[in-house]
């Protein structure tokens, strides 16, 4: 079996090997020829160069491959891919081929190009997690598009992404460009989990006073149960650090959090769509919030320090809370990727998707099984679901920052206690005149219902 390449840097590269690794043969091409004499010279102390071939030029890699052809693409998301599908429709791509594009695409773009290239090649999307370390020994892979040319390469693909208890980590998991808004919410998913991670630190740290070393003795101790995730487990690991001086890595490191994107697209993506997902526009915020000092409001947003309060907090709580915190951060990604589903007529499988997250992906858990069980099962937390409230009063109460864990116990609560959303409604109407909705049904005015002799000016 025959694949292409197109785009060798940290990932393209890794993955190279992975394919060949596998039983591929490889057709790579770069614009920078150093990443393809990189390449072979990996595959070469490997013993696999004879199943890789470096092109100079994307006419070669056309004329090398044979028909119908398989070409990924992993270059940067953007102009970058317009550009090198047309110059590979320029090359002599024909109709039955597919290319796929691997890269952190917006999902908007990845159906726009299926409509544009639909009559010179199939265009299809694949998201990939798990990092330069995955893309060589195992990634999540979460593609999307018609069955065509996907048939073919299914069963390769299958043996490069990771697998789990004998089961791949690679799934077709919709149609359209459905793959990269899978990838996209997987990265939400992540901002989440992250900043949720931090924020038990935060709370142990700050909150309790213990050591890093300590706070990763705890982070260690959850992690040989049904918390095990990979999230935690670097995190356990990071805490541990400390230089020569016995400093701790963590108190060299600036606050300051970068982001490439993907976190803000889900976000935008769930306000437009109407989905709340307040952990995970939390966690996005969060990042922001850290680098203030650099926006345009950086003025309007410089307050004074605040002193901080010591809590006493119950280990066995905080492992509670923080599991059905980190449960509902996958909930409500999967809601919004069911809800795009229906929304764009993706068909969506969310067993396929949390398939491919169960092993090479950022967000691997031990506990996704849970995940799977639904809703249903999340109303059987009763003890954990106190748990989270308890903490989350606590933590507040502290005067330190919990964006995603107070979003979460807003976001669970919101959703099974009393709403406040009638005095809302009633106020929309009583200045803009928007209307009401009663638990009848009718749609109408204050007015309607009772009579206002005269409004607040």
């Amino acid at each position: 079996m025959q694949v292409a390449l197109v785009g060798l840097g940290v990932m393209g590269k890794n993955l190279a090997l992975n394919l060949i690794e596998q039983g591929l043969t490889l057709v790579a091409y770069d614009r920078n020829p150093d990443a393809g004499a990189e390449l072979l010279s990996c595959a070469q102390s490997l013993g696999l160069a004879e199943r890789l071939h470096i092109v100079s030029d994307l006419g070669d890699m056309i004329r090398r491959l044979e028909t119908p052809r398989s070409i990924l693409l992993l270059v940067p998301a953007g102009e970058l891919v317009d550009r090198v599908c047309s110059d590979l429709v320029e090359a002599g791509v024909d109709k039955d081929d597919i290319i796929i594009d691997c890269g952190n695409s917006n999902y908007k773009d990845g159906i726009a190009r299926k409509l544009k290239y639909q009559n010179k090649f199939e265009f299809a999307t694949m998201g990939i997690s798990g990092g330069a370390e995955g893309a060589r020994h195992g990634p999540a892979m979460m593609a999307s598009g018609s069955e065509g040319g996907w048939e073919r390469i299914i069963p390769w693909f299958e043996k490069v992404a990771a697998s789990y208890n004998g089961d791949s980590c690679f799934a077709r998991v919709g149609q359209s460009a459905s793959g990269h808004f899978v990838k996209m919410v997987h990265n939400g998913i992540e901002y989440a989990l992250m900043q949720l991670i931090a924020e038990m630190y935060q709370l142990l740290r700050h909150g309790t006073g213990r050591t890093p070393k300590e706070v990763a003795e705890v982070f260690k101790s959850w992690s040989e149960g049904q918390l095990n995730s990979y999230l935690l487990s670097i995190s356990s690991h990071i805490l541990e650090l400390e230089t020569d001086n016995k400093e701790s890595l963590v108190d060299l490191i600036d606050n300051k959090v970068g982001a490439k994107g993907t976190g803000l697209w889900t976000a935008q993506n769930a306000l437009e769509l109407g989905i709340a997902v307040p952990s995970l526009v939390a966690a996005v915020q969060a990042r922001h919030l850290t680098n203030t000092i650099d926006t345009h409001a950086a003025k309007e947003m410089t307050y004074a320090s605040q002193q901080t309060a010591k809590i006493d907090i119950d280990l066995d709580e905080l492992k509670s809370a923080f599991y059905l915190a980190s449960l509902l951060c996958y909930r409500q990604g999967l809601a919004l990727i069911k809800g795009a589903s229906r929304a764009h007529q993706w068909k969506v499988d969310l067993g396929k998707t949390l398939q491919t997250w169960r092993a090479g992906c950022i967000i691997r858990a031990d506990y996704l099984d849970d995940i799977a069980e639904g809703v249903e099962f999340i109303d059987t937390l009763q003890a954990e679901s106190l748990a989270l409230r308890k903490v989350t009063g606590l933590a507040v109460s502290s005067g330190l920052a919990f964006p995603v864990l107070s979003s979460t116990q807003t976001y669970i609560a919101t959703l099974s206690t009393p709403s406040n959303g009638h005095l809302v409604q009633a106020q929309r109407d009583y200045f803009g005149e928007h209307g009401i909705k009663t638990h009848s049904g009718e749609t109408c005015h204050l007015t309607d219902l009772v009579e206002i002799d005269a409004k607040v000016r």
